[in-house]
């Protein structure tokens, strides 16, 4: 069987349940077959495989079942942002509860601690798909193309036996999620940064940072969180990485680790009375530091070049006969 048959097989099917995949393959090949006929050459093969479709669309056709909430061609779509804006949406809320409770003054007990994240959650949640649900619904009455890919000669012969430039949309949401969290991090050291500091019995507390060394920095901070956040976004709507996508990732990914080690490097951003606490402070405290930064550098390259040979490889060896994972 042809390659670019094998490859147009593997599209189709990594886009249903695993339970569907085998017996679909074996009757989308059939169907193939019989169209392709004698005629096996590969202008004639690509001519048919272009008249059947978009492999995402022709899926669709072998669900079993149509879906109506808001409508069969943006359902797939809406799905999918939906379960992402419900998770960001539920763990921000969680956590930005959590901080307030931590942070009260007045006295709870333990049923109102647990009842009111579960009611704010409850409530987040709530609105996320009212919000979401409107905007598909509004979107779809009006006809809105949600579907960004094109079925042309180029699309097709791009496709990949083993999709190993296929980006997991957990691990974007999970990047989203994680840089969520990090920006409502961010938003309590700039308003509270004598928060981060050694607690003592029977003394005051000491600030690891001097606030107003500190907050100019932060707002560089916020920025670059932001940035990565709509890297991560763009991660997770295209699905699959490009030469343009992976350097997009890698410059903001290397400007983030290349702020965060100018910040950290700031000396005198630090509490002089945090770093009396230990012995031989500033010299010791710039050598765990510099460390840091460096094996936290080294982490950022190699993950980088773990992604650019994912890029510029089209199929790495050891995955040339897997079978295709959504």
């Amino acid at each position: 069987m042809s390659d670019l048959i094998d490859r147009y097989v593997a599209e189709t099917i990594r886009h249903l349940s695993a339970a569907d995949r085998p017996e679909v393959s074996r009757e989308l090949e059939a169907n193939i077959q019989d169209m392709v006929g004698n005629d096996d050459s590969e202008e004639h093969i690509e001519q048919v495989l272009l008249e059947m479709g978009s492999p995402s669309v022709l899926a669709k056709q072998y669900r079993g079942k149509a879906r109506y909430l808001i409508g069969p061609e943006t359902f797939d779509f809406y799905w999918m942002v939906l379960k992402l804006v419900c998770l960001v949406v539920g763990i921000v809320t969680v956590v930005i509860t959590l901080i307030s409770l931590f942070f009260s003054e007045t006295q709870m007990s333990l049923g109102m601690m647990i009842a009111k994240p579960l009611g704010s959650l409850f409530s987040a949640l709530t609105s996320a798909f009212l919000w979401v649900t409107i905007t598909f619904a509004i979107m779809d009455y009006y006809q809105v193309n949600t579907v960004a890919e094109s079925w042309d000669a180029k699309a097709l012969h791009s496709l990949e036996k083993a999709p190993t430039r296929v980006i997991k949309k957990s691990d974007s949401i999970a990047d989203m999620v994680g840089l969520s969290v990090f920006f409502l991090l961010l938003v309590v050291l700039f308003s509270r940064p004598e928060l981060v500091a050694i607690y003592r019995k029977e003394a005051a507390a000491v600030p690891l940072f001097i606030p107003s060394a500190l907050k100019p920095y932060i707002i560089g901070w916020f920025a670059t969180t932001i940035l990565s956040f709509i890297v991560s976004a763009l991660k997770w709507f295209k699905g699959r990485w490009t030469p343009s996508l992976f350097i997009l990732s890698a410059s903001v990914d290397l400007l983030g680790i290349v702020y965060f080690i100018f910040v950290a490097t700031r000396w005198h951003i630090y509490n002089p009375s945090f770093l009396q606490i230990f012995p031989s402070s500033m010299t010791r405290w710039q050598i765990i530091v510099k460390a840091a930064s460096v094996a936290l550098l080294i982490l950022t390259l190699i993950g980088n070049g773990d992604d650019a040979y994912t890029v510029f490889r089209r199929t790495r060896p050891d995955e040339a006969d897997s079978v295709p994972q959504r």
